[in-house]
């Protein structure tokens, strides 16, 4: 008899930005290769929900768009899009979405992301220490993708895009090991040479990104709700 696995709640994010003279950039993190899941392979950050990420205290600090994302996304709309938000501090090192925070030594904010890695702290402890502040409007929810069933793992992973903020992101070394900057349209030639390995949701959405010039077009045409894809 076959196992059977259960599907949780993720959310995954798509940072744009224009590179300096390549056009439009994707940030892409490899996988450890110690993962059961998509192991090597070429990513964006994110991850599966975490129940504190609902919590009031996140909720008090983000303006504007909960209520969208609430009916674009659906059930837990709100948690799932501070998920990506989370997932992108945890993996790359980068805050989005992010309209404040309190000035912090980098050697404190990389023990503060190390932290919450190892999982000896909580996302509501780091944004009540760094006190940041969310722009919830600043994501564009544009796909809905869940693994097919069988094991080793199966996640229902929501798929938003936003602007790169500024800063060098950085793999964690515990579940990324490589950081590219990509175009799109590179990207998938080399998944189709054999170089990398792309899952199925992330070369789809990269092949849709190849055809924008830049990213301030790409997310124009994200944050039209009529073309989120749910395969």
């Amino acid at each position: 008899m076959s196992r059977v696995v259960t599907v949780r709640d993720a959310a995954t994010t798509a940072l744009l930005r224009d590179g300096a003279s390549n056009g439009l950039e994707v940030l892409l993190l490899r996988r450890h290769a110690s993962h059961v899941f998509g192991a090597n392979a070429y990513v964006f950050p994110g991850g599966a929900l975490d129940p504190a990420d609902d919590e009031a205290e996140l909720r008090a600090r983000c303006r504007g768009g909960a209520e969208i994302i609430e009916e674009t996304v659906g059930d837990n709309g709100f948690a799932l899009a501070m998920a990506a938000i989370r997932e992108c501090f945890e993996e790359a090192g980068l805050l989005v979405a992010c309209t404040a925070h309190a000035e912090v030594m980098p050697a404190r904010r990389e023990a503060l992301r190390h932290a919450l890695n190892t999982q000896t702290t909580s996302w509501a402890a780091i944004v009540t220490e760094m006190d940041l502040r969310f722009d919830l409007d600043a994501l564009a929810f544009f796909a809905h993708w869940t693994t097919p069933a069988g094991p080793p793992k199966r996640y229902s992973t929501r798929f938003f895009a936003a602007a790169a903020p500024p800063g060098e992101a950085r793999c964690d070394g515990l579940e990324t090991t490589h950081v590219w900057w990509a175009q799109p349209a590179r990207a998938v030639a080399a998944h189709d040479r054999g170089e990398i390995e792309l899952m199925t949701p992330t070369r789809a959405t990269l092949e849709s990104l190849a055809g924008y010039a830049d990213a301030a077009a790409a997310l124009a045409a994200l944050m039209d709700a009529t073309t989120v894809r749910v395969p």
